[in-house]
């Protein structure tokens, strides 16, 4: 698959490499540059396990083992999810600015593999994580406890 002339793998301003291939996806779309995995890998899978247990440092740890050694755009991908993860860690922490800035960071991420990628639904993750940014910015300081009790979205796993 063509890749052009940016790097697979970051070796200085990872940031900077980021928004360069989110921009060459969102012109290009991820189909010329990445073959959809068959089956998800293991360590996925168990990621999404955690997410859904609420168990959102965890997946991020799990992700970002995954995350590290993957190439361009893939790792875009993984990263939109260990974001969100992290986004609702921060979420539990009662960090609104850490929380609202990793959701809007996963929305970013996810965007060139909507609507759905790897058995995931990317739309639906996108789509709670812009409902989830439309509470914490809501004038004057959330109501932590009316945010605590709302549900916490869930990933579907492949096959479900």
């Amino acid at each position: 698959m063509a890749q052009g002339s940016l790097p697979l793998l970051p070796s200085r301003n990872r940031r900077r490499l980021d928004a360069l291939w989110l921009e060459r996806l969102r012109a290009d779309g991820w189909r010329d540059y990445l073959a959809e995995p068959s089956a998800p890998p293991a360590a996925f899978l168990r990621a999404i396990q955690e997410f859904n247990e609420g168990k959102f440092w965890h997946c991020h740890e799990t992700l970002e083992g995954l995350w590290r050694p993957t190439p361009y755009p893939l790792r875009l991908f993984y990263q939109g999810v260990i974001k969100m993860a992290v986004g609702f860690h921060h979420l539990g922490q009662r960090n609104r600015h850490g929380a609202a800035s990793l959701l809007e960071g996963a929305i970013a991420a996810l965007a060139p593999f909507l609507r759905e990628f790897m058995g995931v639904s990317t739309e639906s993750l996108a789509q709670e994580a812009e409902a989830w940014l439309a509470r914490l910015s809501r004038p004057g300081e959330p109501d932590w406890e009316e945010l605590d009790r709302l549900p916490r979205p869930e990933i579907a796993l492949p096959g479900e």
